[in-house]
This record gives C-alpha cells, structure tokens and sequence, in this order.
C-alpha cells in the first residue's frame, strides 16, 4: 500500500508567505489594471509604457502577462 502525505495549512497562509516585495507590486499593479476593464493585450501595452520590469527580465508579451495574472492570482 502506498502512502498519503497531507500538508494541512491556513487559508491564505501560503500566498502571503510566498510573495515577495516585487511580487505584491506586480500584483497591485495588475489589479489596477485589471479593475479599469482591460484586456491582457491592454495591460502588456500599459506595463511596457510606464516601463514596469518583468521580473524574470525581457519584454512584456501577452503571454507573460497571462501567465503572471495566473500566477500571482489576479
């Protein structure tokens, strides 16, 4: 038989611990992005406008925004 290992934590425990100062930016900058009603393709143009870094480095695309909104839960 096989075993089941379980990690058992607080609701939202995790996320606050996980992120990091660059991480909570990027996320409250994504929200405002997202509260004003625009599209991922809207937002890379806005991050690349007001010259916000990615934090992996390189250019904003479409798909890194995506990716980041999913990551960060936005």
């Amino acid at each position: 038989m096989k075993q089941i290992k379980v990690a058992v934590r607080k609701k939202g425990s995790r996320s606050a611990q996980e992120f990091s100062e660059a991480d909570s930016e990027l996320k409250q900058t994504l929200e405002r992005l997202a509260k004003k009603g625009l599209n991922p393709m809207q937002m890379c143009q806005k991050l690349i406008e007001h010259e916000v870094k990615h934090p992996g480095g390189g250019d904003w695309t479409y798909d890194r925004v995506v990716e980041e909104c999913e990551r960060l839960k936005v």
